[in-house]
């Protein structure tokens, strides 16, 4: 798994645990009229990388905590983690499930299905590093979500379709 990305070792085939703590999501969204883009962070609530020693069989499974979804305005972030959007209460989390790897020009993707509020849309995880720590690995992934494909439909007309991620990720031997 370390062709043409970032690493520091190989990868030893196992059953890693996504240590919470050492993992974050980062976003970035815009406002439809390009005003000043709006960045957060959401906490990963649990998950699991399996390396195969087949790299292509390999899979990711992790969860988001909606409710924590938070920007540098208060009340957006109540807003968000509403109805009208996320709606935290009733979905607490936001899945990712993975259904290949790939391989691309620039190392590996992960492909997956991204579930939100009841709805998914597939997605690709560019893996860009993956370095060993003292007692797993730290992986880094970036992406695009289509918020409304992924079943956020709410403010249409004030903020844009796509959100911009990065995923860091310690995942510890399970």
């Amino acid at each position: 798994m370390t062709d043409n990305l970032r690493t520091s070792t190989d990868i030893r085939p196992g059953s890693y645990l996504i240590d919470t703590d050492r993992s974050r999501v980062e976003f970035t969204a815009t406002h439809v009229f390009g005003l000043k883009p709006v960045q957060g962070t959401m906490a990963v609530r649990s998950g699991t990388v399996m390396v195969a020693a087949e790299p292509r069989r390999s899979t990711v499974s992790a969860e988001l905590d909606a409710a924590t979804f938070t920007t540098d305005d208060p009340r957006r972030d109540r807003d968000v983690r509403g109805k009208r959007f996320l709606h935290a209460a009733d979905f607490p989390a936001i899945g990712f499930r993975s259904t290949r790897l790939e391989r691309s020009g620039s190392g590996w993707q992960v492909i997956g299905v991204l579930s939100v509020r009841g709805g998914s849309a597939e997605v690709v995880l560019d893996l860009t590093e993956a370095t060993a720590t003292a007692d797993g690995y730290r992986f880094a992934a970036t992406t695009t979500v289509d918020r409304v494909a992924a079943g956020v439909g709410g403010g249409r007309a004030i903020i844009g379709r796509l959100v911009q991620i990065r995923l860091t990720v310690t995942a510890t031997a399970g």
